[in-house]
């Protein structure tokens, strides 16, 4: 129901919004299973998916004429779109794609049991309770931080690399060539691209250049047009992303004046 998906939308992007809870989020709305597989479709050519989806069991009502047919449901298009796309990164380094996680959204109890057939994350009766919605949404959140939190593996000439988001300090993009740099000093070159990375990183990993990702737990100062971190670097902050960066900064750090 169009009605029902844009209250949805709305109470996410409050809850979204709110200075307690507080995530940096870009809702999208789909009325129409072709419209989101379209939208779908289109983020995995660029080696990208959604990375949370609240998905509405019964997609469209049963007419006279298909009464007698089976109609696909939330929990088939999960199965048909999630379950069977391979999450683990392909042979080109620069494709990685994150498992999406799936919230069930639905009027009808009795498909509690079913929705076990495919992964998910939780399960919501309509009419959802914003306690609810927010506490399924951490749910989500949290699982993709543990994702984004787990090692990946970056090619280096004849060397793979395991790399551990935590200890970056921050990545910097120049001459064509990636420079990671260690929070031990140790510095990782390699040929990814930052677009490439960035989907894959945790929330406290922030895009605040064109050419710079800096992990927030690394930062000892913020001017605003630069961070300074622990070993005294100065990263810039583009102009473009300002407003963004000081947003995932206040989020990040409580402020006492």
């Amino acid at each position: 129901m169009p009605a029902q998906c844009k209250a949805l939308a709305d109470s996410l992007q409050e809850i979204c919004d709110s200075p307690d809870d507080g995530y940096d989020a870009d809702i999208q709305q789909f009325n129409a299973i072709a419209d989101f597989e379209q939208a779908l479709g289109t983020l995995r050519e660029h080696g990208e998916t959604f990375d949370i989806v609240f998905m509405d069991i019964l997609l469209s009502a049963p007419s006279a004429d298909n009464a007698g047919e089976h109609t696909e449901n939330g929990i088939d298009v999960t199965s048909r779109l999630f379950d069977s796309h391979p999450s683990e990164p392909s042979d080109d380094q620069d494709d990685f794609v994150l498992p999406t996680q799936v919230v069930y959204v639905t009027g009808h109890a009795e498909f509690c049991t079913k929705v076990y057939d495919t992964d998910h994350v939780s399960f919501l009766l309509k009419p959802v309770k914003t306690d609810e919605l927010r506490n399924a949404l951490r749910k989500a959140v949290d699982r993709c931080e543990e994702y984004r939190s787990s090692p990946i593996c970056v090619h280096n000439g004849k060397m793979e690399y395991v790399v551990w988001p935590r200890h970056i300090q921050y990545m910097e993009r120049a001459n064509r060539t990636l420079y990671i740099h260690y929070d031990d000093g140790r510095v990782l070159r390699s040929y990814l691209k930052l677009r490439s990375l960035e989907p894959m990183m945790p929330s406290y990993l922030i895009r605040c250049h064109a050419s710079y990702m800096v992990n927030l737990y690394s930062v000892t100062a913020f001017a605003g047009t630069d961070f300074v971190m622990c070993d005294g670097t100065r990263i810039p902050v583009s102009q473009r992303r300002k407003h963004k960066t000081e947003l995932s900064f206040k989020r990040f750090a409580r402020t006492v004046r």
